[in-house]
């Protein structure tokens, strides 16, 4: 894999993980459902088309990286969520890790994911079996 590749999938990544807690929520609070679905709709495709469709992350032919979700992970992570409230219009959900956030009381919910991301992997890997 060259720089270039991995340069637009850190910035691709960037995108998706600043634009769903940031632009979804915003397009959500001024157009209704409607602003959420084109927010997805931009958001997410956009992050699909550059890291797969364009060549940023390469795929063999019945395979898949999971690498937009994981980067919408880290940046409510690292960065916290932002929730829209019907009062008071956009808040701070949570605080990430560079707002000074503890991570004491997510490391189960942490630890789970983590559990059922590798259990559903290795269902999915025992259904697909045949197929390989």
């Amino acid at each position: 894999m060259n720089l270039r590749r991995i340069l637009m999938g850190m910035c691709t990544g960037a995108f998706v993980g600043f634009g769903v807690f940031t632009i979804w929520p915003s397009s959500l609070a001024r157009w209704n459902w409607l602003g959420g679905w084109l927010a997805a709709g931009i958001i997410i495709t956009t992050g699909w088309l550059v890291n797969h469709y364009a060549g940023s992350i390469p795929n063999k032919g019945g395979g898949a990286w999971v690498d937009m979700a994981l980067s919408v992970w880290l940046s409510a992570l690292l960065g916290g969520t932002v929730v829209l409230d019907p009062v008071k219009g956009l808040v701070r959900g949570a605080y990430g890790i560079l707002h000074g956030a503890n991570l004491g009381g997510a490391l189960m919910t942490i630890f789970l994911q983590l559990v059922g991301a590798t259990l559903a992997g290795y269902l999915l890997y025992a259904a697909r079996r045949s197929d390989v």
